[in-house]
């Protein structure tokens, strides 16, 4: 008599089910447990570049600010695809706050094509950049909220390690307009769907406190364009009265300056389009200073970048004059950037300690960017 195997499909599925389920099981504890570090630190308090790890963190979303609805130029015209770690987006969703050691990546990638099979649109292209913002009352607690930024640059190769930001930098918009603790969340769906889960509260554009934000945000990216201080009169090459800044700029006067840009070369930041052309000229003072390896430049250095359109027509200029001993983060210097060649009177900047332009010019000399000796 053949005996019948008491094990049934039913029962060897369901054991294989277990197994499966059990395995995954310990299979996700052991990626959640540890493979998620958080940033560290070197011995000058720079963030050291994070691993590519962040790109399996908690996906927040991709704001795009392209420059064909912020013309002439969007101050950030790329994707920026950002992400949370795991264990502070399950804080976050638990609680409705962002606790303390809060970790977010910003990943940056150029717009790459406008056209696919499935219609017309914009597609990412490039990595073309890395910045981080960390929560930290220990390690920052005079910023405000003990939030700090940093930036690994906006072309690669990035930098192996960054200083934090000038609060003035980044707060100014985040402080005046982010809905939730410094933080944009009422443009990032991800974030306002946990906060709603955990704490019934939620925010979406039919939401009335969602346009006063979204207006107040508007405002508030005006302010990283304003001067913060007075310009002092000084004696330097290039003129800081606007119209007469203008003229001198039409002029081509600075071309005369020997320490010159061979030519043109990729920007790496956010002068009309990153990764358009651009070239510098140095007046003899800053020359002198940056060949002497001074940590504090002259009153009256200055230098003045023209930038090109990707067609290699020049579209403007960008200048930083020295007009206090001290830079003062960026206060004692003067910028300016006007993006046409034939109109003055509507420079993107122009005054003391503008925040946007000292923001990224922080990690320079005493301000000043431009590799030296110049190519």
């Amino acid at each position: 008599m053949k005996l019948r195997s008491s094990t049934t499909p039913f029962s060897v599925g369901l054991a294989a089910l277990i197994v499966l389920v059990t395995g995954l099981f310990f299979w996700s504890s052991a990626v959640y447990a540890g493979d998620f570090p958080k940033p560290s630190y070197n011995d000058k308090g720079e963030m050291i570049r994070p691993d590519i790890s962040y790109r399996e963190w908690v996906y927040v979303g991709t704001p795009l600010t392209p420059n064909d609805l912020n013309p002439p130029e969007a101050p950030f015209p790329e994707f920026h695809n950002v992400y949370i770690h795991p264990d502070d987006f399950d804080h976050y969703k638990r609680t409705g706050k962002f606790p303390d050691g809060t970790v977010m990546i910003k990943e940056l990638v150029l717009v790459g094509a406008t056209a696919a099979v499935s219609g017309k649109g914009y597609f990412q292209g490039d990595f073309a950049g890395l910045e981080a913002t960390v929560k930290d009352s220990q390690r920052f607690p005079d910023e405000p909220g003990h939030w700090a930024y940093f930036t690994f640059g906006h072309s690669y190769p990035l930098a192996d390690s960054a200083a934090a930001f000038p609060a003035a930098a980044c707060n100014a918009c985040h402080e005046a307009s982010a809905a939730d603790d410094f933080v944009f969340t009422q443009y990032y769906p991800v974030l306002r769907a946990a906060k709603a889960a955990g704490s019934g509260r939620s925010m979406n554009q039919d939401n009335e406190t969602f346009d006063k934000i979204a207006s107040g945000m508007a405002s508030a990216m005006g302010v990283i364009f304003q001067p913060t201080a007075k310009t002092a009169k000084v004696k330097s090459a290039v003129p800081t009265d606007q119209d007469k800044l203008f003229k001198y700029l039409k002029s081509g006067d600075y071309k005369k300056f020997e320490a010159q840009e061979s030519g043109q070369h990729a920007t790496a930041g956010p002068h009309t389009n990153i990764g358009w052309p651009v070239r510098v000229f140095l007046d003899p003072v800053l020359d002198g200073s940056l060949a002497a390896g001074n940590a504090e430049h002259p009153v009256g250095s200055s230098a003045v970048k023209e930038m090109y359109a990707d067609n290699g027509d020049l579209q403007g200029w960008a200048v930083m004059i020295k007009t206090e001993k001290e830079g003062a983060s960026g206060a004692g210097w003067f910028w300016y950037e006007v993006t046409s060649t034939t109109e003055g009177d509507d420079p993107v900047a122009i005054g003391n300690g503008v925040p946007l332009c000292f923001g990224c010019h922080f990690p320079g000399q005493d301000f000043v960017l431009t590799n030296y000796p110049l190519r």
